[in-house]
């Protein structure tokens, strides 16, 4: 009982001080169009608009998911920049104990610990950067990891009961809801699977859980359909097809790439020193072993002899990775936040592999606990004390202070220069978004909300705009529809164009 309680409070310390250090990080990347558009979403829906009505939400809604999570922190925190990386750092957290709990199993004493060690090493450190960008920013599909670690926990952990699949089921079901990814990282191998096992082994749980992964489909298609029959926000399909051919190889080379953001062995723009260099170095240890576990258990996984959650996990990454190739998914740097719940499945599995060695009595395994301990060591240190330099609140915080000094509180801008104006300012001011179309500009259909176009209900008297992305909408196009602003601002890269009229009047109705 004492050594369960002191293993509790140390959960906690440890989860505490994991959460700071993400804090830190994710602080050093300023908020964007996207997680500030999700902040407003978040509080419309815990201030008396529960289904989002009149919103147009992105081709991932995040609905159920990180939606709720973003209106139980501003509880704390309110509508604010940094409410944003408060709940990155939460689900970070949320993503490494979850991710060593599954890498546990139900392995007990050293190897239990060995277990998460290893886990924890691939984990614990995220590279600045990109790294950050994809790990620890505005929600994305990072979050999506932690209904499929709570799927494939209940799967590994949990005996063989008749709602054993039920449970699986909804888990899968309220994770793709809020990200349609699930369906396809989670729900198809896990059906692929057990549907294989099924002809070698127990065919009723087995077909059992390939229920549970059609039930699922079922949950979150369902949940949609109950949603557009209510008048909920609009949320397009996301629009991916099969890729040519002949793009498959550069699509693998940037996937792989991409693998290399989200496990730190890459660097994209990194001028090093020597310290970063053995980060680097001990980051790419923990890739090798994950790569390592990705084969021994693919092999093991054909031949009928891997654990279960094991060759689902293998499956999983399978799909997130291969979409990534042969789909018309955007393949770039950026686009790491697609595989981002790779990593926390390769570490646990990872784990899984290892720590069973590690354990043994072996001669010469003593070598690899040690540079376990060791490489801890040094990441939980850099967590420690490395501080990043903090970035500005959001993009346009220069658009958003020249605004907020000259007394400004409505108008129009370019996407990445409207919502994260509205939450950096804490909603002093309010910056409704448009694109460029035709002649003129349009409302932008895409994170916005109808009613912020009302002429009866707001007075818009300026417009923002980014001169380095005309195709969201130019002076030219203001111009055209207002006339000669009373006055014009460029602020660093961004042009303001302030009006003594209200241009919500005429303006074209919000599409629907």
């Amino acid at each position: 009982m004492r050594q369960r309680v002191l293993i509790g409070v140390g959960s906690v310390v440890v989860a505490v001080g994991l959460f700071l250090a993400y804090l830190r990080m994710a602080r050093a990347f300023p908020i964007n169009g996207d997680g500030a558009s999700n902040a407003l979403q978040a509080w419309d829906m815990f201030h008396g608009n529960p289904l989002l009505k009149g919103w147009a939400l992105s081709d991932v809604s995040f609905y159920p998911t990180e939606l709720v999570q973003y209106g139980i922190v501003q509880w704390f925190t309110g509508v604010t920049a940094d409410q944003v990386h408060v709940t990155a750092a939460i689900t970070y957290t949320m993503i490494v104990f979850l991710a060593a709990l599954l890498a546990r199993g139900k392995a007990t004493g050293l190897e239990a610990w060995l277990r998460i060690g290893v886990a924890v090493a691939i984990l614990l450190l995220p590279v600045p950067g990109t790294g950050y960008q994809t790990l620890l920013s505005s929600p994305n599909h990072t979050g999506s990891a932690v209904p499929l670690l709570l799927a494939w926990l209940v799967l590994d952990r949990v005996r063989h009961r008749v709602w054993t699949p039920v449970l699986i089921a909804v888990l899968l079901g309220w994770g793709a809801m809020g990200d349609p990814l699930v369906t396809f990282v989670a729900a198809v191998p896990l059906a692929v699977v057990c549907a294989y096992r099924a002809v070698r082994g127990d065919r009723v749980y087995e077909l059992s859980l390939v229920a549970a992964a059609v039930v699922s489909v079922v949950i979150s298609r369902g949940f949609r359909h109950l949603l557009d029959a209510l008048g909920a926000f609009e949320s397009p399909h996301p629009p991916i097809e099969l890729a040519p051919v002949s793009d498959w190889p550069h699509r693998a080379w940037m996937t792989a790439r991409m693998v290399g953001v989200i496990f730190g062995t890459h660097r994209p723009g990194w001028h090093p020193f020597a310290f970063e260099l053995l980060l680097s170095a001990l980051h790419l240890l923990g890739f090798a072993v994950a790569l390592v576990a990705f084969f021994v258990c693919l092999v093991r996984a054909v031949r009928g002899t891997a654990d279960r959650v094991d060759s689902v996990m293998i499956a999983a990454i399978t799909c997130n990775l291969g979409a990534e190739i042969v789909s018309t998914i955007s393949v770039d740097l950026m686009a790491a936040r697609e595989i981002a719940p790779v990593l926390p499945m390769a570490a646990a599995l990872a784990a899984r592999l290892a720590g069973p060695w590690l354990a043994s009595p072996v001669r010469g395994v003593r070598i690899g606990r040690g540079v376990l301990a060791g490489v801890l060591a040094i990441f939980a240190l850099t967590v420690v004390v490395y501080a990043p330099p903090r970035a500005e609140p959001s993009e346009a915080q220069e658009a958003a202070d020249f605004l907020r000094d000259r007394g400004q509180t409505y108008g129009l801008g370019a996407y990445w220069a409207s919502n994260n104006i509205t939450v950096t300012t804490e909603r002093r001011v309010t910056v409704a978004p448009v694109t460029g179309g035709g002649a003129g500009l349009i409302p932008f259909c895409w994170q916005s909300q109808t009613s912020q176009y009302d002429a009866a209900r707001f007075d818009a008297r300026f417009v923002v705009f980014e001169k380095d992305r005309p195709f969201y909408g130019t002076p030219e196009q203001a111009e055209h529809m207002w006339g000669p602003p009373v006055e014009r601002h460029d602020v660093g890269k961004y042009a303001i164009l302030l009006y003594n009229i209200n241009l919500l009047r005429g303006f074209p109705p919000h599409c629907g």
